[in-house]
């Protein structure tokens, strides 16, 4: 029995550490990032990043001047305020208005045809 128990665990052994090995393998071929250069600003595909506010009056003007210092050159930012009680549509078209690449969009309520 306990021969048998040696062998099963011996084999279970031997496939994880064989199994460790060939994954360390696969992870030495994979290419570097040193190793290509940095794209230039026109083949960089534009992205848009797209976020929702709803009251967010306190926190907004912080979160809108670390999003208008991401650096990406093709980068559309697409803010929506979410029937906001507060300040918060004010805040993000007083934002927009000195940052081209935010756009502001107003939700409706639920049912409402745009």
């Amino acid at each position: 029995m306990h021969l048998a128990a040696i062998f099963f665990f011996g084999f279970i052994a031997v496939f994880w550490i064989s199994y460790g090995l060939y994954i360390a393998y696969g992870a030495l071929r994979l290419p570097w990032l040193k190793d290509f250069g940095a794209v230039s600003d026109a083949e960089c595909p534009p992205i848009s990043l797209l976020f929702a506010a709803r009251d967010e009056e306190e926190k907004l003007p912080a979160a809108l001047a670390s999003l208008a210092a991401i650096d990406y050159p093709n980068l559309e930012i697409i803010a929506v305020d979410d029937r906001s009680t507060d300040g918060t549509a004010r805040i993000l078209k007083d934002f927009a208005a000195s940052h081209p690449r935010l756009r502001v969009q107003h939700g409706k309520a639920p049912g409402e045809i745009a």
